[in-house]
Parts: C-alpha cells; structure tokens; sequence
C-alpha cells in the first residue's frame, strides 16, 4: 500500500489506519459482536459464543500473514475465518462450525470497513475542526467557511453511511436475521441500514464523494497559502495537501463507476473498490493532518498577508 513516495506524504499513522493490524481487529470485533447477538437469539450455542468472543483477540492472529494469505484466497475475510475456526478448534472443536455462521465474506469485510471509517472519519473531523479554529484566529473566516460546509455533509453523509452490513444474516436466517443485525449493530455502535447494501450502494459512494469535496476544499486553501506565502516560504503542509488534492478525483470517479456492477459485485471490482476507498480516505486524513500542522506553525506570513 504504501512506498517511500507515499511515506514521506503520510504521518505513520495515517498509513496505519488501513494496515494489517487494524483491519485483522475490526473483522475480529464483526466475527464476536455477530457470535453474541446469534447465541441471545437462539441461532448457535451460548457455549460457543463465548469460544468464539473468547478467540476474537487480534493478538492471537498473525495479520501480516492473514493479508498475504488474501492475495490467493481473493478475499481478506477468507484466510481470516480459517485462522479464527483452527484458534476456537483448539479450545472446544464443537463450537468450529458456529464460527462465520450465515455470514459472507462480503459481510465482514465491507463491516470492518465501516468501523475503520468512522474511526478514521473521527480523526479527520478532528484536524480540520482545528484548522477552521485556527483560520478564524489568524482572521480569515472565508476560508475557513468552505471547511465548515464540508464537515456539515460529512455529518449527514456518515449518517447514512455508517452502517452494519448482513445481508447474509438476514438470508439465511429469516426468523431471527433481522433482530441479529440490530443487536450486531447496537455492539459495534453502528447504525441498521434501511436495506443491504451489498448491490446498492448509494449512501456509501455519497460518503466517499463528500470525502472526496473536503480533499478539493483543502487542496484549495493549501493553494491559496502557498501563493500568499511565497516560493521560498511555502509550508510543506500545502504540498501534501495539493499532492492529495490532485489523487482525489481519480478515486471517487473509480468508486462511482463501480456502482452498476453485476449481482453479488463483479469480479475483481469489490475488491478495487476497497482498495480506492482505502486510498481516498488515507489521502484526505494525510490532507487535513498536514494543513493542520503547518497552520499552527508556518501560517504567519500568510496570514498577514494582503
């Protein structure tokens, strides 16, 4: 995912926020919150829940392993499950066959995804709240306003957007799917989506577009510093920002063009999607995080200037 190019652009933490580690423990989270909500539902043993939540520990797993693994199996959620069912075998056999019951592939990872989201969304409200802050400090309120607006959609947007993900759930165990799903959701502190989403998914590319405007509105602050700051004096912010600002475009088209794909996502397509989605937000975290640093300490010339 990354390289010396991208390296030097992103902070460590940026490029973690979709790294091996991270996304090993959100499945791991998906894989007990949905072991919990079947066993108060009658759908598997209370016995083997408790294996199961017992297992979902990510220092338990080798997550570098795991998303190599994926490069073979096509999917991250597939050397995932095969990992968690050989860890709960070890510790009671009986509850193996309980362990991603009527749960897809898709299911867990676009629901790891959804969890990663918002925690990277958290982040980026955060370090652009601080530069319209520090905007209207050094007196220049227009420009924080075009922020101001982004984070508004990016409310509303991640509204709708933040959603668990079961379709497979609600398939294959119709009495008792629906009330899965809410009790998975209300663990993981997500929302319940109006329908699944696996073949519409409207609300999560109108998130990633909004995601997408709020890179263009720092890309164009970052300008505007750079031109008021001068050649010799342009903060290194503005550069990461402009380079990010200049990705952007590319990505969200790629996620609308993937939306009228074929029943059950074409092949190949899911996963290049993943890959865009991963990106654009990467890129607007490493945006707002740069601009926000040179802000508070390469703004002065700018901000004095006429």
């Amino acid at each position: 995912m990354s390289s010396v190019f991208d390296d030097f652009l992103h902070p460590p933490e940026v490029l973690d926020a979709f790294g091996a580690q991270r996304f090993v423990a959100a499945m791991l989270r998906v894989e007990a919150a949905l072991a919990q909500a079947q066993a108060q539902c009658g759908v598997i043993p209370a016995s083997a829940a408790v294996s199961i939540v017992g297992t979902c520990k990510v220092d338990l797993f080798d997550a570098p392993k795991i998303v190599r693994d994926s490069g073979r199996a096509g999917s991250l959620a597939i050397p995932l499950v095969k990992s968690l069912k050989e860890t709960v075998g070890l510790f009671n056999p009986d509850a193996v066959p309980y362990v991603h019951f009527a749960c897809t592939k898709q299911d867990l990872v676009d629901t790891a995804t959804v969890l990663i989201t918002r925690d990277v969304l958290e982040r980026l409200r955060t370090d652009v709240q601080r530069c319209t802050q520090r905007l209207q400090t050094l007196g220049a309120p227009d420009a924080a306003a075009p922020l101001l607006r982004g984070l508004q959609r990016l409310a509303h947007s991640a509204t709708d957007a933040l959603t668990v993900q079961l379709s497979g759930t609600l398939a294959q165990t119709p009495d008792h799917g629906a009330e899965v799903v809410r009790l998975v959701a209300q663990q993981l502190g997500l929302a319940v989506p109006a329908a699944p989403w696996h073949t519409q998914r409207d609300a999560w590319v109108a998130l990633g577009c909004d995601v997408g405007l709020l890179i263009g509105s720092l890309g164009t602050l970052a300008k505007g510093m750079a031109r008021d700051a001068g050649p010799e004096q342009v903060p290194a912010g503005c550069l990461v920002a402009l380079a990010m600002a200049k990705r952007a475009p590319q990505r969200v088209a790629s996620l609308l063009a993937s939306m009228p794909e074929a029943f059950e996502r074409g092949l190949g397509v899911w996963q290049a999607e993943q890959a865009d989605w991963a990106q654009l937000l990467i890129s607007a975290h490493a945006s707002a995080n740069a601009l926000c640093q040179s802000l508070q300490h390469d703004a002065r010339h700018w901000a004095n200037a006429p």
